[in-house]
This record gives C-alpha cells, structure tokens and sequence, in this order.
C-alpha cells in the first residue's frame, strides 16, 4: 500500500511534465503576415503586350468575388483577366451582365495589387472591353492585340489609396487639373526606326512603336511618345526617323489629353488633314438619365453609357463623340434631368480630345 501510494505522485508529476514537454514542441502557429505593398507593382508588360494604365480602384478585403462580363454590346470579346501575375480567367468569351463570369479570389498583398486584362481578339465591335466587379466596385477595362489594359486593385486601411498611385490612368478635361498631357502617336510601322519628337521648351521623347487600332489614350505608354502635365498652351514640335521628318504646333488643354498623329506623309503635324475629334465623357451614372450634348455650330450627340478611364476617341460606344471638327474653338452646353454643364473646347489638328464632364 505504502509503494502505491507513493508511486502515485510521481506518476502524476510525470504526467503532467510530458504534457508540457509537448506543449512546447508544438506551439500555436503564428499568424499569416500579410506584405503591404506601397506602390504599384502592375509590370510593364504581360504576355509580350505592354501594360497601358487605365485607373485604380479601392476595395475592403483582400477576399474577393470577381465577376467579368462584356460592356456595352456582347460581340464575342474573347479575353483573359490577370490578377497579381495569376491567370483567373482563361481565353473566355464574354456574355452579358446577366451571366457574368464568376471567380473568387484572394489578392496576396494589402495596399497595392493589380488587374489586367489581355484581348485574344477584338470582337466585332474593337476594342475588346469589359466591365470588372469587385466585390461590387464596378470598372472597365479595355484592351486591343497590341496593348492591355491594367488598373490598380488597392486592399484599404493600410495607409495607401488611389492618391498615392503613379498616374490617376488619363482623364478628360474639366476636371480641375492646370496642366494637360500630351501623345504623339503613329498607327504602322513607317520602317525608319524610332521616331525622336522634341517638343520646343519641354523635352524629347521616342516613339518606338505604333497603336494599329484606333487613337491611344494619353496614359499608353508602351510605344512612347508622352510628355505629361504640360502647363496648358500651345507648342511646336519636330519629329524624325531616319528618312521622314515632321513638324507643327499642338494645343494642350487644362486636364485634357491632346493626341497628335504623326503619319507617312510627314510635314507639318502629321499629315495636316486640319480637322480633329472630341469624346465627351463620364465616369459613372449620375443617375439623371441620358446626356444630351450640343456643339454650338455642329450638332448634337448623346452620352449613354460612362467609362473607368478616358476612352479614345475612336471608341463610340457611350455616345459623346464629335469627328472631323475643323481647328477651332467651340462652345458646348450638356444636360441631363438634373444636372447641367457648359463650356469652350479647343479643336488641333489630327488630335483627339477627351473631355470629361464631373
């Protein structure tokens, strides 16, 4: 009886020694840490097309449901989305906002992350565009087959947002900005090498390659040829390769993005068709109804469908487009139910100006 009782004890003691011993081989495991990005880390390039900027968007969560379907008319768009370097949509046709594409996923990092979109083809209405919702933050994107399009995707509450992204992704004017951005711009390869352009006061800058599908957005910068927040004015230029030169004078607008296309022909400004394109524009739905706008001297046209970044001129989905201007200055007026605006433009030569109303 005395053995027993006195095993008991150490028996006890044991016990509860083991249990510690694991215990403290097997803690609890730490807490996934989480990198917070502070700048943005879209590359420059995907797939061997480069990267043009288009915006940026704010969301709550790094977990997210995704959900991908075709802007304004379903015309076959084929498209990949990327997000962070991962393929989570692959070579998918686009439907309609009532049979969207739906993936879950979870951004690596807080702060900065990325999207991208990658055209296979242009669908029957070019470019190829689609509308992206984020746990519910809607944007477009757009893209064609030489260039995609990216926006910053930003996880908040780690003391970054879209003011600290590099570019706010183009812009139209009217939106408060005293300076104005500027691209020159070829649609083939003229076989001379890359274009040098000096812009008298400013800089240089080279065009190395070409847009083949409709007027780029001030914020592509794959191909070159950008000179940004440029004081508004107006300014000459000269531009050659080997073989081809031009030269004229370009008209920057405050907030606005002024495109000069330079073409075959050389000379002065590209050719010198004397006319040029606007693209009235918004960035969501005010909630008014359609936009009507007038051109004082040219006619009419109607905004019905808005855009997460500036459109190209050449895009006429949404309504808002003016072509063939002759150089010049206008007047226009614009309305909805509840909401007005008005103003002057500033027509250039071969240019296409892209002009927001807030």
């Amino acid at each position: 009886m005395f053995k027993i009782n006195y095993l008991l004890p150490v028996l006890l003691f044991l016990s509860l020694f083991l249990v510690s011993c694991e215990e403290e081989e097997d803690p609890d495991p730490e807490p996934e840490q989480v990198s917070v990005n502070e700048t943005s880390i879209i590359p420059t390039s995907t797939s061997g097309r480069p990267n043009n900027y288009l915006g940026c968007i704010e969301i709550s969560s790094r977990i997210t449901t995704i959900q991908v379907w075709d802007h304004g008319q379903i015309d076959g768009d084929i498209v990949s989305i990327i997000a962070n370097g991962n393929t989570i949509v692959n070579q998918q046709v686009l439907d309609g906002p009532s049979n969207p594409i739906t993936v879950d996923y979870d951004f690596g990092f807080n702060g900065f992350n990325y999207v991208t979109l990658f055209a296979h083809n242009l669908g029957d209405l070019p470019p190829n565009t689609c509308t992206i919702s984020i746990n519910g933050v809607e944007f477009i994107l757009e893209a064609n087959l030489d260039a995609n399009g990216s926006v910053d995707v930003i996880v908040e509450g780690y003391g970054v947002d879209c003011s600290d992204a590099g570019t706010d992704g183009g812009g139209g004017g009217g939106d408060g900005s005293s300076t104005g951005d500027l691209l020159f711009w070829t649609d083939q390869d003229y076989g001379c090498g890359p274009i040098s352009v000096s812009l008298s006061g400013v800089g240089n800058s080279t065009i190395n390659g070409f847009y083949s599908n409709g007027t780029p957005n001030c914020n592509a910068t794959g191909a070159g040829g950008n000179f940004s927040n440029l004081n508004a004015g107006t300014y000459s230029f000269t531009a050659s390769c080997n073989g081809i030169d031009w030269d004229g004078s370009v008209t920057v607008e405050e907030g606005g993005c002024t495109t000069q296309q330079l073409t075959s022909n050389g000379g002065g400004g590209g050719g010198g068709s004397g006319n040029g394109d606007v693209k009235f524009w918004i960035n969501q739905d005010f909630g008014c109804g359609p936009i009507s706008v007038n051109v004082t001297g040219v006619g009419g046209s109607t905004i019905t469908g808005f855009f997460g970044s500036a459109p190209a001129c050449s895009n006429t989905g949404g309504g808002g487009n003016f072509n063939n201007l002759p150089e010049g200055n206008y007047s226009f007026t614009a309305s909805c139910s509840s909401l007005s605006w008005n103003g002057t433009i500033t027509i250039t030569e071969d240019s296409c100006l892209q002009f927001q109303l807030n």
